[in-house]
């Protein structure tokens, strides 16, 4: 993965404002947030140039600030755009039929999310058909640490790349994940991996509880993650039935991604 100071994120001189704009785009891709004070530095731009682009791509949506660290991240149009290239590359396309078959399994609300920085973001949802359902806009994002999306996807990073991740909630002021907590994340995330499926036992939300569990491309990197929710009355009791399904629904993404489990297959 590229490092934000590496020298190839500077742009060439005479780049144009197209040019610096997709580049800031790229960068935060790559390293989740940032200052504006960082991209200047990272892509060779004068500050008043930086705060000059970053304004024009905050109100066109494209970039947002995190409310209380004022750090940018990746916004709503980013997010719709991602969404639009998952189902041109397919992945839409697979997961699609086979969140429709778990919600009607289960008769919870199946979601589909993509990494984004700290969260994960909510791409597709076939809501549930009880008449008191789990629902959320696309677009919304949730958090890695306390959801079932977020640790499933955790628990499928490199163990160089979880640690990676960790360190950046640590360092992250709207990450409530600290020195001292991250023990705890990391612990949770190895019972992920151990068990197939992570869980949220009304973590995120007091009234839901879920199940998830990554989906990887055929370079055997997660890409997203899909999970199973419903309203904490109905799902705390059947999340050890409902886990392996999400988890077998999951595999069968990732096998028509072109991913090949090594383990699995000895």
């Amino acid at each position: 993965m590229r490092s934000p100071a590496t020298p190839s994120t500077v742009l060439a001189p005479g780049a144009g404002a197209l040019d610096r704009g997709l580049a800031m785009l790229d960068h935060l891709g790559v390293v989740g947030t940032c200052t504006t004070q960082d991209l200047a530095a990272a892509l060779g731009l004068s500050r008043s140039t930086a705060y000059r682009l970053v304004d024009r791509l905050v109100e066109q949506g494209w970039l947002a600030q995190e409310p209380r660290s004022g750090l940018l991240r990746l916004g709503p149009s980013a997010a719709r755009l991602a969404s639009a290239a998952i189902r041109s590359t397919g992945l839409n396309e697979q997961a699609v039929p086979v969140l429709t078959r778990l919600m009607r399994q289960t008769q919870e609300t199946a979601s589909l999310a993509v990494p984004n920085g700290a969260t994960m973001v909510f791409v597709h949802r076939e809501r549930g058909p009880r008449p008191v359902a789990v629902t959320g806009e696309l677009g919304v994002a949730r958090p890695l640490h306390s959801t079932s999306l977020g640790r499933s996807y955790l628990a499928g990073l490199s163990q160089t790349r979880l640690e990676e991740k960790l360190a950046e909630l640590v360092a992250s002021a709207d990450s409530p994940v600290d020195a001292d907590s991250v023990g705890s994340l990391r612990s949770v995330v190895e019972a992920t991996r151990e068990r197939g499926w992570a869980e949220d036992r009304r973590e995120f939300d007091e009234s839901s509880c879920c199940c998830g569990a990554a989906v990887y491309d055929h370079t055997g990197m997660p890409v997203a993650a899909i999970s199973v929710a419903g309203v904490a009355e109905r799902m705390e009791g059947v999340l050890d039935e409902v886990g392996p399904l999400v988890a077998q629904a999951a595999a069968e993404i990732s096998a028509a991604l072109g991913y090949v489990d090594r383990g699995a297959a000895g």
